[in-house]
């Protein structure tokens, strides 16, 4: 249990240290109307990790991995077009943000709040850290520790909680920390150029991801 519990603090504690997520949440204070809904991106986040964790634990996430081999390997060309339709499909509608916000309308602005709402947000937290996923070797190696020693279910579940806790834990505090200096000079220079950039960043990272998906089924069906 000592053992389990050293490698819970300290495999978390390297794979909370994620810059990417602290700007990301920084980047969501500053945007979103209620600075308090950023604890639903935090929250799914945080969810997303524990089930996730559950699902590998388990061998749910190895299944899904060899059935969608499987049927890709079956239906290999409708599969392709699919992605291809889909990476189409979401490139222009990542040019179409692009444009609103390069342009500055008031479809743009409105369109904000709603982008920023609660269960938005939450989804957005979940798909974040199931992308991250692939690179969480400290998580990985934790698991595996794990399942070496196969706990009782309630031991495995306390574990990844507190897994989850401390991979989440730098985020509540920049959180906390944001609420903290709210009203500053410094906060509101920082708030005026992260709202500028905040305009170009979800479109140019879909239009980005989109033209992945379209270009890698196109050439797939080659």
């Amino acid at each position: 249990m000592l053992l389990l519990l050293g490698a819970a603090l300290t495999a978390s504690f390297l794979d909370c240290l994620n810059p990417t997520a602290i700007a990301q949440t920084l980047l969501l204070q500053a945007m979103a109307p209620k600075k308090r809904h950023t604890l639903f991106f935090i929250l799914g986040i945080g969810l997303a990790n524990l089930l996730l964790g559950l699902a590998i634990y388990f061998g749910l996430i190895a299944w899904a991995t060899q059935a969608l081999s499987r049927l890709a390997a079956a239906y290999p060309v409708p599969l392709r077009a699919a992605q291809a339709a889909a990476g189409a499909v979401l490139l222009l509608l990542g040019l179409r943000l692009l444009r609103r916000a390069r342009c500055g309308t008031a479809d743009a602005q409105a369109a904000a709040p709603a982008s920023l709402a609660p269960l938005s947000l939450f989804l957005l937290g979940a798909a974040f850290c199931f992308l991250e996923l692939s690179s969480a070797l400290p998580y990985f190696g934790f698991l595996a520790l794990l399942g070496s020693r196969a706990p009782a279910l309630p031991v495995v579940l306390l574990f990844l909680l507190l897994y989850t806790f401390v991979y989440v834990l730098p985020l509540l505090l920049v959180y906390a920390g944001y609420n903290a200096l709210r009203g500053t000079a410094l906060l509101q220079r920082l708030e005026r150029v992260l709202q500028r950039v905040s305009a170009y960043v979800v479109p140019g990272v879909l239009s980005a991801f989109a033209a992945f998906l379209l270009l890698h089924g196109l050439f797939s069906l080659l």
